[in-house]
């Protein structure tokens, strides 16, 4: 029978390429627990011994509709423990209070501001400062999408390196000194990425996290394991072989003149991952020594979406940032040129991260088919058992990495509810997502490349939502 043939041949090819994805996994989790120790020790070490060696940094919080939100993220940045720095909110069109708040809570006034226009931008109407925070400046602008926000804060700042926040996040006291280190250890350092935590459920208080809680609903509590494995293994992984292919939106410092030398952000769908990919690209080509680096010690909050609308949005506004990151820089793929990016870091992400929830589609079909024919084997059995045995594992070093570094969930209460939650995502949450991103991979011409949005609530605890 044809059906059986193709059934038998297809479970065959999952088989090799589950292996493959194994031994891949398994790599980035050795490399990363090897680097674990250090970490721990960055960590644990009091970082303010190197706050008379920094580097000025310039803020640059890209802001469109984040009236519930957009206060305390500000106040939260201008209470960092830093010694020189300035905070630069740009207002992207917004059609909710975001500008109205905005000049309200920090007593703005309208200045003429020289702004070097070293990369193009939509129009700035206009530019306020404070009357209270000499540090803090607002740009109006017309809309131009994220990355347009972010090249207009880069024209306007005046320091050697700055920092894009999303205006969705908080950052602790002492995060601009971690993030900054690897800038005086190599002067060859072009960008370093932060950790990016889930805020939800945790008790926030002026702008800065007094509680670290596991949150009530279980989409959301999904979301705290996925970054686990993202930033605590992953990044950690890549970031030992100079091959970080992303740096979240959400918190990264960067090197200025390197970022204009290669044309600032992309109006593109991932800015992020897009602009690392060019700097990785830039930087071999000329053969200049360069270092992209991760922070997992400074730590970024961020509101995740709590209902699957939300979610399903930025999922696959996500996977289409990927596929279109990717497809710009596909020549890099499998070139020597461009090292380890080129030869395993790219090729990791577009054969397990962009194809995987294809080819993981795909599996699932040919199994319920098994089951409907009656033909369902053992094998097929043992490809489904042993891609969830590997996603609990991914899952369970992840939150070891966090329960031995950060100990932010220090009840065993809490640790042995994040370890169930990893044997009910590999049931149910993650056959969603993988739909998600079949879903983006295959509507990718139909996406929007704007500003992507959730639904925001208010961070301070005793504020009402």
């Amino acid at each position: 029978m044809l059906l059986e043939k193709i059934i038998y041949y297809y479970s065959i090819f999952i088989l090799g390429y589950s292996i493959m994805v194994t031994a891949l996994y398994m790599t980035l989790i050795v490399v990363s627990w090897k680097r674990l120790r250090e970490f721990v020790g960055i960590i644990q070490a009091n970082i303010t011994s190197v706050s008379h060696y920094t580097k000025p940094i310039s803020i640059v919080v890209p802001a469109y509709n984040e009236d519930q939100i957009i206060v305390d993220c500000v106040q939260s940045f201008l209470q960092l423990d830093y010694p020189e720095f300035e905070v630069i909110v740009v207002n992207d069109g917004s059609t909710d209070q975001t500008l109205t708040k905005l000049i309200q809570s920090f007593d703005l006034y309208p200045v003429e501001l020289n702004s070097d226009q070293k990369i193009e931008t939509a129009h700035i109407k206009q530019a306020y400062k404070s009357n209270t925070y000499a540090d803090l400046i607002l740009l109006d602008k017309e809309n131009g999408g994220k990355a347009d926000a972010l090249n207009a804060g880069i024209n306007t700042s005046v320091f050697p390196l700055f920092c894009a926040i999303d205006a969705d996040c908080i950052i602790e006291k002492d995060a601009l000194l971690r993030i900054v280190s690897p800038f005086l250890k190599h002067e060859e350092t072009v960008a370093v990425g932060g950790m990016v935590r889930i805020a939800n459920g945790s008790t926030i208080k002026n702008g800065q996290i007094v509680q670290t809680k596991i949150p009530e609903k279980m989409i959301e509590r999904f979301q705290v394991i996925e970054y686990f494995r993202a930033f605590l293994t992953s990044r950690i992984g890549w970031q030992q072989y100079n091959a970080l292919m992303i740096i979240s939106g959400a918190f990264g410092l960067f090197k200025k003149s390197a970022v204009i030398d290669v044309g600032g952000f992309e109006k593109t769908i991932g800015e992020d991952m897009e602009l690392i990919l060019r700097l990785h690209k830039k930087f071999r080509q000329t053969g200049q020594p360069y270092h992209i680096d991760f922070a997992s010690d400074a730590v970024c909050w961020t509101q995740a979406p709590d209902s699957y609308k939300g979610l399903e949005s930025q999922r696959i506004r996500w996977h289409r940032g990927l596929y279109d990151s990717l497809n710009r820089h596909k020549e890099m793929i499998g070139r020597p040129k461009y090292g380890v990016v080129g030869l395993a870091s790219m090729p990791y992400f577009f054969l397990v991260e962009l194809l995987g929830p294809v080819i993981e589609m795909i599996g699932y079909i040919v199994m319920a088919l098994a089951i409907y024919l009656g033909i369902l084997s053992s094998s097929v059995i043992f490809i489904f058992l042993l891609t969830c045995l590997m996603g609990i594992l991914f899952s369970y070093s992840a939150i070891l990495f966090e329960e031995i570094s950060y100990k932010r969930y220090g009840s065993l209460k809490d640790i042995l509810m994040l370890f169930a939650v990893s044997i009910l995502e590999q049931f149910y949450y993650r056959q969603l997502t993988v739909w998600w991103r079949v879903k983006a991979f295959f509507n990718y011409n139909k996406g929007s490349k704007k500003w992507g949005t959730i639904e925001r609530k208010n961070f301070d605890s005793e504020k009402k939502m």
